[in-house]
This record gives structure tokens, C-alpha cells and sequence, in this order.
């Protein structure tokens, strides 16, 4: 995938295809016709919304900016967000990072309204609360946020999280078996970017011991 602002690279395997969908699926459906305007995406960590949003990113052929709140918000200044309107597609992923924040929340607020002033291009924002619940530091954000479409992003169960892993580990080029799959959801929690790390950490071991995933060698690798 082509280079973004911001030096950030998105992974070119979380897309659409590589969600396991789950209780999801009409939130997929309409993120797949994203409608103009602002949609808003909730749901704990690890549930998948950051990967929705790099999903929407490969989907759409239009400029996109995408921008990583809980990674940047302390490298660059909040006026970063001034002019992003002119992009067809806006991703402001972990805006909890940043909600709290007077200066960051005033040029949330803006942004918000001159996307809403323009009447055309989507904005789609990730918390981990749904809008009434976040913690803003300007009180008008909280009507500004609930303009749009609000939709929760459910947890998979553990059954769906084992595909994933395995889906995952397809894309990569690898083959993860059933059992090795639930052996790995019961043994490393539950939390799906911490399942995701532990299986890019597996690649890089079976390639490098040209072994398969089985699951003494999970254990192996992983020390569990």
C-alpha cells in the first residue's frame, strides 16, 4: 500500500477479507457503502477497530488520511487536523487519546464542523466509548459526535477468534491448524492484538527454524 502522511505505513493485510466478522456483520455491510459524513465506531480494545479503519483505507481509491491518535498525539501539534477536510476519507483512530485534551479537543470540534459545512466526504472515528460516554474536554463535542452513525464493534467469541488466527496466519503464508488455534486463544488471553503480535512473532520464528506451527512449537517460541 502506498506511503501516507504522516510516515505512516498501513499493513496491507487487514482488510475486509481478513476480518472475521462475527456478530459484526451489518456493521460490515455499512462500512463497506460508507455513507457520507461521520460514522463513529466504539467498542473495547482489540475488537478490531483499527483494523476496520485500515480496511476502509484499502477500499477506497480516493485520498485518505489516515491518523493513529494514540501513537502520534504526543509527536505532533493538534493543528494537524486543520485542512483534513479536503480529503475524501478521514480515519482518526483512538480518539480517547486525545478527547480530554483542551487544545486537541477545539480542533476535533472544528474539524467536525467543517466536515459537516462541506456536506460531502466521510469521517470515521474509533473510542473505546460510545459518544454520550467519552471523555471530552469541550462539552459541544459530545452533540458534534452523535451527529452521525453510531455503531458498536462487538468482541469475537473465542471460536471466532481462532479463525482469525487462523485467516491471519493464511495471509502470511502460514498454516495454523485448529487445535493450534485454540490452543493459542486459551493459553494467551483474549485480547485480539495481543493474539496478533504473538502470531507475527511465530512467523518470524518458523521462518527462521523453517518448523511448522504446531503446538510444542508455540510453546517453544513463546516460552508458555
Amino acid at each position: 500500500m502506498a506511503q501516507l502522511p504522516l510516515a505512516v505505513q498501513l499493513p496491507d493485510d487487514e482488510t475486509f477479507a481478513t476480518f472475521v466478522r462475527g456478530a459484526n456483520q451489518e456493521l460490515i455491510q455499512v462500512l463497506q457503502q460508507l455513507p457520507d459524513g461521520l460514522t463513529y465506531l466504539w467498542g473495547a480494545e482489540g475488537v478490531g477497530k483499527t483494523h476496520l479503519l485500515h480496511a476502509l483505507c484499502a477500499n477506497t481509491e480516493e485520498a485518505v488520511m489516515y491518523v493513529p491518535l494514540a501513537e502520534l498525539h504526543d509527536q505532533v501539534q493538534p493543528q494537524i487536523l486543520q485542512g483534513l477536510e479536503h480529503y475524501s476519507l478521514i480515519c482518526l483512530d483512538d480518539i480517547d487519546a486525545i478527547s480530554a485534551n483542551e487544545n486537541w479537543c477545539f480542533e476535533l470540534f472544528a474539524l467536525l464542523n467543517r466536515v459537516k459545512d462541506a456536506g460531502r466526504g466521510c469521517i470515521v472515528i474509533t473510542a473505546k466509548h460510545a459518544p454520550s460516554h467519552l471523555q471530552v474536554a469541550i462539552a459541544d463535542v459530545h452533540s458534534r459526535l452523535q451527529w452521525g452513525l453510531s455503531m458498536h464493534v462487538h468482541a469475537l467469541t473465542d471460536e471466532d477468534k481462532a479463525r482469525a488466527l487462523q485467516v491471519r496466519a493464511k495471509a502470511l503464508g502460514l498454516h495454523l491448524a485448529d487445535d493450534a488455534a485454540q490452543f493459542m486463544v486459551q493459553r494467551l488471553g483474549r485480547n485480539m492484538r495481543s493474539l496478533l503480535v504473538c502470531l507475527a512473532r511465530l512467523d518470524r520464528a518458523s521462518i527462521a527454524a523453517k518448523r511448522r506451527l504446531t503446538i510444542p512449537f508455540i510453546k517453544d517460541v513463546l516460552a508458555i
